[in-house]
């Protein structure tokens, strides 16, 4: 059956257009996922670019450095046990070729103390000194910041022997104007790349929805009524998509047919009902007589008992029809639907001359199953059992219905000691519609709806004859296993 909630209604033009607008978009959220992820990764490369820059500046204005100080150091001497120094022209040609920058530079003597340079200049680095070992820091410097590049050795000769330290400094404008070049090209470099990769994502998103719009083709382009599976090829990625709708599509043609058979059988229930009681009501209607007119009567309030019987019987079906479909089956006691049945149907029984009794000693049955829909099950049977046990006033007037345990599952029997089921027949009376015998009042619905009740539960049912004479139902439902069913 349909299932609609109270509150749904189709949507007009303008609230579609509406919701549309306030829908969150699966592309943009897919752009500005990549947009996001590509600028985090181009931050990340642009810090990495001017670190690099700056390395790479300081790696080779370094180099100059340390030739302009080897060469100021190979030019230190001791001369009448003093330190005396001669520097080279060619030591601040070197550091010329970075025009504007200044230079700095001291050297002193431990022992001696200051011998030239720049005599304020007290630099020291940021490592413990190692003789003979050049170090490169920068620090700042007459307002300035400034690359530094500091040794100290000593200087040995027979008579005496001094440490001789050498400081020599450049000002860092060629240093960043190298690092603003190499980062300024690198950057350039990066943010082209990620607007072409930006672009790529753009492109990219319109050919992976691409698939999503194809199956909204496919749905839209459908007649009305189509339900027929989508067989159209799609990615992995929305293969499982195409699933589910083929699925869905496969429920509705399913709810369709069962909505279908439901309305041939309410027609084909209520047309015979109703055609007998409007010629009961003729009938009483041309009827003079007062005699032929009560008992006319009378078989217009026993028609409209059938009918009432009849409309609660297609009542019950929709109910269980719906419950097959909405409902999961959930652990329950069997006995509870069992003993309900028999209690209902117990009065109703005794009052057309059937005994009904329940013979079980368990306490607990434990199955996965909807109750309501094993209480209507029970409640056919039984009214099958009491309607064939009525034909046959000599034996048929008990019912018993038994619950026993087994292994794994547990056993229902409704017993009759009515006109019994050929064999011939007990392969038929589960379709809808067939009744073995005419005489007896039926439907040909009931037993169907058990049949669809007992499939639904994995269950099983059987049709014996009961000795010396009648039927017996036989319905085994599996017990429920803890460690494997609830899990």
């Amino acid at each position: 059956m349909w299932q609609k909630s109270p509150n749904h209604r189709a949507l007009s033009e303008d609230e579609e257009k509406k919701a549309l607008e306030n829908a969150p978009s699966l592309r943009f959220r897919f752009i500005l996922a990549g947009v996001l992820v590509i600028g985090i990764i181009a931050g990340l490369a642009i810090n990495l670019i001017f670190d690099y820059s700056q390395k790479l500046a300081d790696l080779s204005y370094d180099r100059l450095l340390r030739s302009a100080l080897l060469q100021m150091d190979e030019n230190v001497g001791l001369m009448r046990n003093e330190v005396s120094i001669d520097i080279p022209w060619s030591a601040f040609a070197t550091l010329a070729q970075a025009e504007e920058d200044r230079v700095f530079y001291k050297v002193e003597s431990l022992e001696q103390g200051f011998i030239t340079g720049y005599q304020d200049l007290d630099s020291q680095p940021p490592q413990p000194p190692v003789l003979d070992q050049i170090q490169f820091y920068n620090q700042e410097y007459s307002g300035e910041m400034v690359r530094f590049a500091w040794v100290q050795r000593h200087i040995t000769d027979p008579e005496t022997a001094q440490t001789v330290r050498i400081i020599l400094g450049q000002t860092r404008l060629s240093r960043e104007e190298m690092a603003s070049a190499v980062t300024q090209k690198a950057v350039e470099v990066v943010v082209f790349i990620a607007l072409v990769a930006i672009t790529l994502i753009i492109i990219g998103s319109h050919l992976v929805l691409r698939p999503l719009h194809r199956i909204e083709r496919a749905l839209e382009e459908r007649a009305m009524g189509d339900l027929t599976p989508i067989d159209i090829n799609t990615p992995k990625e929305t293969h499982h998509l195409k699933v589910a709708i083929n699925h869905f599509m496969e429920r509705l043609q399913s709810n369709l047919e069962q909505l279908e058979n439901y309305t041939a059988d309410a027609a084909h229930q209520l047309r015979t009902p109703l055609a007998s009681l409007r010629a009961l009501a003729e009938n009483a209607r041309d009827n003079t007589s007062p005699e032929r007119q009560h008992q006319a009567l009378e078989n217009i309030v026993k028609q409209c008992d059938t009918l009432s019987q009849t409309v609660t019987l297609l009542l019950n079906q929709a109910v269980v029809s719906h419950r097959l479909q909405t409902h999961r089956l959930e652990p329950i006691d069997l006995l509870a639907p069992i003993t309900a049945s028999c209690r209902e149907q117990a009065v109703a029984a005794l009052h057309q001359g059937v005994l009904l009794s329940l013979d079980c000693d368990l306490k607990e049955t434990m199955i996965l199953g909807d109750a309501f829909s094993i209480q209507q099950m029970m409640q056919n049977l039984i009214e099958n059992a009491v309607r064939y046990s009525r034909a046959d006033v000599e034996r048929g007037t008990e019912i018993i219905v038994q619950v026993s345990e087994f292994e794994r599952f547990y056993r229902i029997k409704v017993i009759d000691y009515g006109v019994g089921i050929p064999d011939i027949e007990k392969e038929r009376v589960f379709e809808r519609f067939y009744r073995g015998r005419y005489d007896i009042a039926g439907s040909g619905v009931g037993l169907a709806m058990v049949k669809d009740i007992v499939d639904h539960h994995s269950a099983r049912i059987q049709i014996l004859d009961t000795e010396p004479k009648g039927t017996t139902f036989q319905v085994d439902f599996a017990k429920l296993r803890f460690n494997e069913d609830t899990v």
